[in-house]
This record gives C-alpha cells, structure tokens and sequence, in this order.
C-alpha cells in the first residue's frame, strides 16, 4: 500500500535538490557535481506515478532552466523525456530493488545528460562535452544511497 503524497517532504526534498544543484564547487569539482534535481524528479516519478507525471517533470526542469541561467527548455526537454520513459516501464519499476533502478536510472541519467547537452551544442554554446558527462557517473553511483534514504524517510506507516 501506498504512503500518501506527503507535501511537506516532497517539497523539501525538491528544495535540497536545487540548493545542492547550486552550490558553489571549486575547479574540476564542479564537473563531478551528480544531478540531484534529475534524481529527485525520477524517485518522485518512481514512488508516485499517478499523483505526478510529465507536467511535473516539465515544471521542475523549465525551473531548472530559469533559475540556473541555461538555456530555456533544455532540462525541460531532458526530464520530460525521461518521465515519458519511466511512464512506458510502468509499474515493473515499483518491483524493483533498488540496484536494479540502478541500472535503469542509468540510462536515463545518459539520455537525459545527452539531450541536454546536445540543446546546449545546439544554442551555440562551447562545452567540454566529454566532462559533461562525469556528473552521469556519479548520479548513478549516488543513486543508491540517495533512493534509500529517501525511501527510508518516506516508508510506508
């Protein structure tokens, strides 16, 4: 049985996302930085798929845009795609453990990464592409330990 949609943490959780998304790294540190607005997004998508969906995901990223200066529509664009994945998945991710989410998040980690990357190319910006995709390593990596923790306090009563 599900937990209700707890507003409180669910926001908070968003909040910690962005600040740890914005918080100032030194040299090639900043390369590194997983993505913790993407890996927040997809657990909420994850553990509450018919309360929050594609205009969730659109929502958080045209924020992300905004907020971090980028170009408009790229983390939109990367967050709505991956929403639209998890949706074909479907409820066989509510069974799995979570390294086998791993392996999904993965994936997703690199579309979502690829596409903004390549929107970023596209607007004509200069990139190191190849150090564009450190933050995909480390995301999947982080994946673990930041699912469980939130699963952790946000279990079931």
């Amino acid at each position: 049985m599900s937990k209700p949609l707890s507003s409180w943490f669910f926001w908070i959780t968003l909040l910690v996302a962005f600040g740890v998304y914005f918080f100032p790294l030194r040299g090639d540190a900043n390369f590194w930085r997983p993505l913790p607005v993407f890996m927040v997004t997809i657990f909420w998508l994850l553990r509450e798929p018919h309360a929050l969906g594609l205009g969730f995901a659109w929502s958080v990223g045209l924020v992300l845009d905004i907020v971090g200066h980028g170009v408009w529509g790229q983390h939109a664009l990367g967050l709505l795609v991956c929403a639209y994945l998890l949706q074909l998945a479907g409820e066989r991710m509510h069974h799995f453990t979570v390294w086998h989410q791993m392996v999904v998040v993965s994936g997703l980690a690199l579309a979502y990464q690829m596409l903004v990357v390549l929107i970023y190319l596209m607007a004509g910006k200069e990139a190191h592409t190849l150090q564009m995709f450190y933050p995909v390593v480390t995301s999947v990596l982080a994946w673990p330990l930041m699912a469980g923790l939130m699963y952790w306090l946000y279990r079931p009563s």
